[in-house]
């Protein structure tokens, strides 16, 4: 079962002005060579977090992660009274993610979006479809009335009573059988904290407390963190009232503009807050979709099989990434990357993926997860030195920071190799000064990219030795 990438902290993050008075938080982590994805979070309102990051392989994604308007980091939060919610729409969201692809220079990207991520996701690559490389969905909703009547008009109640009877509670009984999202309208947006804070805490809370097939008493109370819950109330109840300003099934009828556009849809079978029906809606008008139904899952995009299903979609399109600028007839049409690479050369013995791109000979290595303890295998240009070892380079394409399996081998530096058909453990020594800069040489001979990746980065690109024992 996959899980979550090791915990990684950006390499940059900044805040972007959209205009209307909005600054919006983002941020990039993995490597800056790898492969763009766009990390669209939930809510909407509910701001993008660290755990997010690791949906990616840091080694192979180039890693864009945002606050949507009004929340998280983004300035004015929409718990403070200043913030203007006439200018937070789904159409500003969509103009402030193609603000920061140009602000980033990005051509192209992924685009990776979870519950209300994925109404986001499905309307800006339906607005921009020409911008984005694939698509990954899970919690598939589309804001239409009876995915909002089923959560906000009594139908998951059938299921969650108890919960339901809290989200009522801050209703007069007299209005119960009006529209609740009009009639937490008026509720959020009443001058008296008396008021508005109480009726966030039950609107936010009703999430918590469906967002997983089992309930989870961290995630209700952190639905239930006061400042949380009212910036990320006002803002759904803003969005649900006017449906996404989407015409009714708007993003059904245009599924036909993402044909083109490989696409995952993920959908936790018993998922609550958007049901199943969406996602197999969707999949029927838009054939190109691959529709995984997560038999024991719920909403939330961590519950196990929910969680394996995101990782595998994102590990198999980093597979395809070519990388940035280069030409598909430059390159070889039966190349191999990730762990395509991997696989075909351990089948083979190298017999398919030894010789790479230009010529460079590769090896595999394997080495031990930092934190899981887990197997993580890695294919990697190398060269030999004057006693018959393997020589690598952790170059990372520049990135400030070292690629992950030269953290795992400092942290464990025996590791096992193969080259071709030879297979062997080896002790990893990372090496200095003439013994380095002598190898460095060689291995730029056969990758000269190795001596622009050192023009980009402050830090001292390591060169290991795997030394047989």
């Amino acid at each position: 079962m996959l899980g979550l990438y090791p915990e990684i902290e950006p390499y940059v993050q900044g805040m972007l002005p959209v205009g209307d008075g909005n600054e919006i938080y983002w941020e990039e982590c993995g490597d800056p060579e790898g492969k763009p994805v766009i990390f669209l979070h939930g809510g909407p309102g509910g701001g993008s977090s660290p755990r997010h990051r690791r949906l990616f392989d840091p080694d192979r994604y180039r890693i864009v992660l945002f606050d949507q308007r009004g929340c998280g980091r983004s300035t004015p939060n929409c718990a403070t009274p200043e913030a203007d919610l006439s200018v937070n729409t789904t159409w500003h969201l969509v103009a402030d993610i193609e603000r920061l692809r140009e602000h980033l220079d990005i051509e192209h990207w992924m685009v990776f979006g979870g519950s209300w991520g994925s109404v986001l996701g499905l309307t800006y690559a339906e607005t921009h479809p020409e911008r984005v490389t694939e698509l990954v969905l899970r919690g598939v909703a589309t804001l239409r009335v009876k995915e909002l009547q089923w959560l906000y008009g009594g139908g998951a109640a059938f299921l969650f009573p108890e919960a339901w009877s809290r989200f009522l509670a801050p209703v007069p009984y007299s209005r119960r059988q009006e529209n609740l999202i009009e009639v937490y309208h008026e509720l959020l947006s009443h001058p008296d904290p008396a008021v508005h804070g109480p009726a966030a805490i039950a609107w936010s809370r009703w999430e918590g407390e469906t967002v997983k097939l089992r309930p989870h008493d961290e995630v209700i109370d952190a639905f239930s963190d006061p400042a949380f819950a009212l910036a990320i109330a006002r803002i759904e109840n803003h969005y649900f009232r006017h449906g996404g300003w989407l015409a009714e099934d708007q993003l059904l009828r245009d599924a036909g503009k993402l044909r083109d556009i490989p696409c995952v849809l993920v959908q936790g079978r018993y998922d609550v807050v958007t049901p199943a029906i969406t996602a197999w809606e969707l999949s029927q008008v838009l054939p190109s979709a691959e529709l995984v139904m997560v038999g024991d899952s719920g909403h939330a995009f961590d519950e196990p099989g929910t969680l394996h299903e995101l990782i595998s979609a994102t590990d198999r399109f980093a597979s395809d990434w070519r990388g940035a600028g280069t030409r598909q007839d430059e390159r070889n049409a039966d190349m191999l990357f990730g762990d395509e690479h991997v696989r075909r050369y351990e089948e083979t013995d190298g017999e398919v993926g030894h010789d790479w791109e230009k010529g460079a000979p590769c090896l595999i290595l394997t080495t031990k997860g930092r934190k899981t303890g887990e197997d993580r295998k890695f294919a990697l240009i190398y060269q030999f030195d004057d006693q018959g070892n393997p020589v690598i380079v952790a170059s990372k394409g520049g990135a400030p920071e070292d690629p992950g399996w030269y953290k795992n081998l400092q942290a464990n530096p025996e590791v096992k190799a193969q080259v071709k058909a030879d297979k062997f453990t080896a002790r990893a020594r990372t090496l200095e000064g003439e013994e380095r800069a002598k190898l460095w040489e060689k291995l730029a001979a056969v990758w000269p990219d190795y001596n622009e990746y050192a023009k980009k980065t402050d830090r001292e690109i390591p060169v290991v030795v795997l030394e047989r024992v």
